[in-house]
């Protein structure tokens, strides 16, 4: 009789580790389908139906005016792009060669005919890497009256390297390295097939003073950033590893970035995650701090009262993206609400390139104030219903308690009309420096990640403005930046050096 008296307590029992276990079964799902399409699918369209949005918030006092702001699906189409023709794509290339093909019927009787017009096309054609060798020649000269005196000869010009390399090879092969991420073992293949054979050690010590020269600049370019009242950080992880110094294993290292939007760029080298290192090179800066929700950037704003944190609502956003095969409905209404978010952020970048002048921060944070407040204040009521319908150790149960957790500084863009609703822009300034690691797979020595931060600042800068960074080298690289001035420093760095060359 007693273990009758106690069956409906343990079928209670079993019933709820069953169902815990289904809905771990389902979590595990879920994760195995997310590591499935990171590795083999494409990007999935995240359209939701916007019937979901009521039927989840119907608990929302203003269920019925959201009710009222679902927009239907509409099924008109787009205006096609109109595509370019060959003429149209390729008109920047130069003729460098010309054909004329006559029929053999006017070259066998040239004067039965005359010519009335032409049919033409192209093709495109290239040569391969020419090397060359640059003759400097100085003539030497002697007084014919007195030939006492020491021979005058012109001074040989200035070179950053000694030995046979020019700015034109010197920017080359920089370029080459880190920005079409070419290791430079396999520069010298290259270049040895075209008659070119240099040794790897030589490349390696020409970047050594090329980066030497450089870091004036970049010196001046962060302290620029520094003094500004507007910073996003980042950072992404880098192999180091110099078998010469007794290291048998590669370690970890990371480039951290820090940048504003349409700026330059600055890279600094670390060999560790922890909180001193990260935050080291911004430690005096004061105003609006835009990162990720990693520990010691929040412990960096918290603990110093003239810096503010600006969380990234990508990041926040991405989670309910993970979780929105394993709850639709939820993470539907969510994503619907964020995307208000974002059209807003489209229409003031629209507003930014038709009236650059005209349409400041200011304009921006009235626009944001008028058309975004509202979204954003419903998106945190959402998040607290989601947060009291699900298991904390879900999907959707932890990317309720990222966004929770981090509310106040996902709301910092409303303050300021300069600030980015997300650190996209940092990211992508850095994902070039994440290409270039699958090729040359780590730094050789920790002292060398040093020299690639401070290429990578001046290159990926140049890319972000749209110089062409192979004539920004040659130009900076001519002068000698150790004895330059501040002013002419701060003419140097790539912002700078693209206004002055426009004018």
């Amino acid at each position: 009789m007693p273990a009758v008296e106690s069956a409906p307590e343990e079928i209670a029992d079993l019933k709820a580790k069953l169902t815990a276990k289904t809905e771990r079964i389902a979590e595990l799902e879920a994760q195995i389908a997310w590591f499935r399409r990171q590795m083999f699918a494409g990007r999935r369209s995240e359209k939701v139906d916007p019937a979901q949005l009521e039927l989840l918030l119907k608990g929302l006092v203003e269920a019925e005016a959201e009710a009222a702001e679902v927009k239907r699906i509409s099924y008109e189409r787009k205006a096609p792009v109109p595509r370019r023709s060959r003429d149209e794509l390729y008109a920047n290339l130069p003729v460098g060669e010309e054909t004329v093909i006559e029929p053999e019927e006017v070259l066998d009787a040239p004067g039965d005919y005359e010519r009335i017009g032409q049919e033409e096309t192209f093709e495109v054609k290239v040569d391969p890497p020419r090397f060359y060798k640059h003759r400097i020649i100085r003539p030497k000269y002697r007084k014919i009256d007195d030939k006492s005196r020491p021979p005058v000869v012109a001074p040989a010009p200035m070179r950053i390297v000694e030995g046979i390399a020019s700015l034109d090879l010197l920017a080359y092969i920089v370029v080459a390295k880190y920005l079409d991420h070419l290791p430079l073992y396999r520069q010298c293949a290259i270049y040895k097939r075209y008659g070119f054979a240099v040794s790897r050690q030589n490349m390696v010590r020409w970047v050594e003073r090329v980066a030497a020269r450089i870091e004036p600049i970049y010196n001046y370019m962060e302290m620029e950033l520094i003094e500004g009242d507007y910073l996003q950080v980042d950072e992404t992880p880098i192999r180091y590893c110099d078998p010469d110094y007794g290291m048998k294993k590669s370690r970890q290292g990371y480039l951290c970035g820090y940048s504003r939007p349409q700026e330059n760029v600055c890279y600094k080298w670390r060999i560790s995650r922890a909180y001193e290192p990260t935050t080291a090179h911004f430690a005096d800066f004061e105003g609006v701090l835009q990162s990720d929700a990693y520990r010691p950037y929040i412990t960096f704003a918290e603990g110093n009262e003239l810096v503010e944190l600006a969380a990234c609502w990508a990041h926040a956003r991405r989670k309910f993206f993970e979780a929105k095969d394993l709850h639709p409905r939820e993470c539907g209404v969510y994503l619907k609400l964020v995307g208000k978010l974002y059209a807003v952020e489209a229409e003031i970048r629209e507003k930014r390139r038709e009236d650059p002048k005209g349409f400041g921060d200011r304009q921006a944070l009235e626009l944001r104030i008028e058309k975004a407040a509202n979204a954003h204040a419903r998106i945190h009521r959402v998040l607290g219903i989601l947060r009291r319908r699900c298991l904390p150790r879900s999907r959707l149960g932890k990317a309720c308690d990222y966004s929770l957790r981090i509310w106040k500084h996902l709301s910092t863009y409303l303050r300021h009309g300069r600030v980015e609703i997300d650190n996209n822009a940092m990211e992508n300034a850095i994902r070039p420096t994440a290409i270039g690691k699958k090729n040359w797979l780590f730094v050789g020595h920790p002292e060398a990640g040093d020299r690639a931060a401070i290429i990578y600042s001046v290159l990926i800068s140049c890319t972000r403005l749209e110089i062409d960074p192979a004539t920004y080298l040659r130009s900076v690289l001519s002068q000698d930046t150790r004895l330059l001035s501040d002013e002419k420093l701060a003419a140097l760095t790539p912002a700078n050096w693209k206004k002055s060359s426009k004018s």
